[in-house]
């Protein structure tokens, strides 16, 4: 019987990268921030969706191909917003990107998107080939 030496820290690692997967991008120097997105599947299409409050539709790109989303986009200040003038500013303001892998490939040309409340909703339909083929196998 061999020994397998115990790494407290690889618990740890693991724990953080979870951590940091469910928190929004950023970085520390505080000068990038990407939205918080869910992907999941209806039927015979994927579903995108994006917090993006306080963003114009016109402010808003979305890029799409087979295999992912690529969404940007930029924040803007009220025109009267000075920061001599803050007491306490804590919104971020500024550019964004954010690219989003997609689970099977999809048609980007029959690609939906609607933008309502702050959420951005993309329906993608997948490809002929991502549809559930979907075979049984007999065991040998």
């Amino acid at each position: 019987m061999s020994l397998i030496s115990w790494n407290p820290f690889k618990e740890i690692d693991r724990d953080m990268i979870k951590f940091m997967e469910n928190m929004p991008s950023f970085s520390f120097s505080g000068k990038s921030i990407s939205p918080r997105v869910d992907v999941y599947e209806i039927e015979d299409k994927i579903v995108v969706k994006a917090e993006i409050p306080g963003v114009s539709k016109e402010d808003l790109n979305i890029y799409v191909n087979e295999n992912s989303i690529r969404l940007s986009g930029q924040t803007r200040r009220e025109k009267d917003f000075r920061d001599e003038n803050a007491y306490h500013s804590e919104r971020y303001y500024g550019s964004f990107s954010r690219t989003i892998p997609l689970p099977v490939e999809v048609k980007s040309e029959a690609a939906n998107a609607s933008y309502k409340d702050g959420i951005l909703s993309i329906t993608l339909p997948k490809a002929e080939s991502a549809k559930g083929r979907r075979r049984k196998i007999d065991i040998q």
